[in-house]
């Protein structure tokens, strides 16, 4: 990996409470809240701007953009949720350029765990453990203007995210260099 170890230790330190905290609202009433995202980026700067050259944290923003502009265009045709978009834009900002092929490994491992943790759950009786929760529900019928346009199923993205995100950062305390 080529995120520096102690970076990473760093950012998991503030990040991870924040992905399981994500983790847990999402699956509960999928939503992110701005505040959380907030809180990210907040603590990608505080760190960022202490431990990598000034070239490297202002290209860490061309990554949020990219992965904003390809999220927005996944939101407008209602794929993914506003806060899914904000959420993995700074998402974005934390991955070294050199590991984006390992986190895209990261990405699609965790998306599928996250997924068939769900989809487990709700068919299963586990389910009545939270039987509140949004996550457990069929369609989003919030409006029309949700995802799927409220008339399917849908996974909280959050969850994936939150489990790629430190995932990645946990791995980078031990295999970063």
């Amino acid at each position: 990996m080529h995120i520096p170890a102690f970076q990473a230790t760093l950012f998991a330190i503030l990040v991870v409470p924040i992905c399981i905290l994500t983790f847990y609202v999402d699956m509960r009433s999928k939503k992110i809240s701005n505040l959380t995202v907030w809180a990210l980026f907040l603590s990608f700067v505080a760190i960022g701007v202490f431990t990598m050259p000034l070239i490297d944290f202002a290209w860490r923003f061309v990554h949020y953009a990219v992965v904003f502009a390809y999220g927005l265009l996944l939101w407008f045709f209602r794929q993914i949720g506003a806060g899914d978009v904000k959420f993995a834009a700074v998402l974005a900002l934390f991955i070294h350029a050199g590991d984006i092929r390992l986190m895209l490994l990261i990405a699609a491992a965790a998306m599928a765990a996250a997924t068939l943790t769900v989809l487990v759950t709700r068919w299963t009786p586990l389910h009545r453990l939270a039987p509140e929760w949004k996550t457990w529900k069929g369609a989003s019928a919030d409006t029309a203007e949700s995802v799927g346009k409220g008339k399917r199923f849908t996974i909280p993205m959050g969850t994936g995210f939150a489990l790629m995100l430190s995932t990645y950062l946990i791995m980078g305390i031990f295999l970063g260099r």
